[in-house]
């Protein structure tokens, strides 16, 4: 938005902004807002040369010499103003970013929380509870009057041979959901790649989307 320069405003009912006596390299940016090189009444350089100073003006600006500034750039009363045009450099960057964004999310699943059930109980069957598992398996067992705690908290008592049971059905849990994670994440990247359209790209929200996960 335009920022304070000390400089006077215009009258409520003027029609133009009285101290700014020229603008150029008008345009448009990916937001509807216009920047632009302005030049204030009486700013120069030292050599006497007009001074130009960029500026972003929109037409929600706070001040209404700003509102003003912008109605003029619309209209066209300081020349034409440029369109906001997408690079392929801005696109592929766009798609860059919702790629790295799609990891992202993609790790987050993965270290999520994923359950599994035996005997008619909810387990935790994320990687640090596979972890877990396997260590008291290699230790032979749970210690005397040691229970295994489920996913609702309850604590239950497990043989060596039910935490073997119990291991496996983590694995196939951890799998299962794993396999679902990657298909979903190629699927969102193959998704973007096939888009054209830079605003496309970046409102593109990273998710499970309807898949019901």
């Amino acid at each position: 938005m335009m920022t304070d320069m000390n400089i006077g405003e215009p009258q409520k009912n003027d029609e133009t902004v009285p101290f700014i006596t020229d603008v150029k390299n008008a345009s448009y940016d990916e937001t509807g807002t216009i920047t632009a090189d302005i030049q204030f009444e009486g700013h120069t350089t030292r050599d006497g040369s007009p001074l130009y100073q960029p500026y972003t003006a929109a037409a929600n600006d706070p001040t209404d010499y700003g509102k003003q500034l912008y109605a003029d750039l619309v209209s066209g009363k300081y020349g034409a103003v440029k369109s906001f045009i997408v690079t392929p450099e801005m696109l592929t960057s766009a798609k860059d970013a919702k790629h790295a964004e799609i990891n992202g999310w993609r790790d987050s699943q993965e270290n999520g929380r994923i359950t599994c059930s035996y005997n008619g109980n909810t387990y935790d069957a994320d990687k640090q509870s596979k972890n877990r598992i396997d260590d008291v398996i290699e230790a032979g067992g749970l210690p005397d009057g040691v229970k295994w705690t489920d996913a609702d908290n309850n604590d239950i008592s497990l043989s060596l041979s039910d935490l073997k049971a119990l291991q496996k059905i983590m694995v196939v849990a951890m799998a299962i959901q794993g396999g679902k994670i990657h298909e979903r994440q190629r699927k969102m990247k193959g998704e973007i790649d096939a888009l054209t359209d830079y605003k496309a790209v970046q409102n593109y929200v990273v998710g499970w989307g309807d898949t019901g996960e």
